[in-house]
């Protein structure tokens, strides 16, 4: 009986030695995350969606107070927990938010990066993302929206000019527009 203790424990440590001198293979984190979620994860309602909350939500979403405001304090880009709730415990990681600049400074995001893909690239906002923080893009955003708005206002002054005449001509109030010949001289 020694003998098949003793062989079962040998086995054993071959297999943990054999997986341990593997060589790991490097994942993007948000890839892991995923997988992992899919794989482990008892929340029928994340798990499909490889563990993912909601995309850029507002505070208040989540069921769990705790996982609410785990979204607003802890860093960008790293597993953290497990934090427990009133619905079991999580695991958390934040690939993108917004508002946060004394958390997050210029950061907003994490993205693929490297020569493989799984290197984690800290990203600033994207372009025309909303992001409240007043930087240049923004001041950019602005100008260009108003811009955009004076363009659009004198278009529809002068097209309304138009449509007045038109309407004036119709109900007789008018005898020739602007635009026709006169044969009154």
């Amino acid at each position: 009986n020694n003998a098949t203790v003793e062989n079962s424990s040998s086995k054993n440590k071959d297999t943990i030695i054999n997986k341990k001198d593997k060589k790991k293979e490097k994942t993007y984190i948000v890839d892991a995350f995923s997988n992992a979620a899919k794989k482990y994860s008892q929340d029928n309602d994340t798990k499909d969606n490889g563990g993912l909350l909601g995309k850029l939500v507002a505070q208040g979403y989540c069921r769990a107070q705790e996982l609410d405001r785990a979204c607003f304090e802890l860093p960008l880009g790293e597993v953290v927990g497990p934090i427990e709730s009133d619905f079991g415990y999580h695991l958390l990681l934040i690939e993108e938010r917004t508002n946060c600049p004394k958390l997050d400074g210029k950061y907003t995001r994490i993205v693929r990066g490297g020569k493989d893909g799984t290197d984690v690239i800290f990203m600033g906002p994207r372009k025309g993302s909303g992001d409240n923080n007043m930087n240049m893009g923004n001041v950019n955003d602005v100008a260009s929206v108003a811009a955009q708005q004076v363009g659009f206002w004198i278009g529809v002054s002068f097209l309304g000019g138009i449509v007045a005449e038109l309407a004036a001509k119709a109900a007789d109030v008018i005898q020739t527009l602007p635009w026709e010949k006169s044969s009154e001289f």
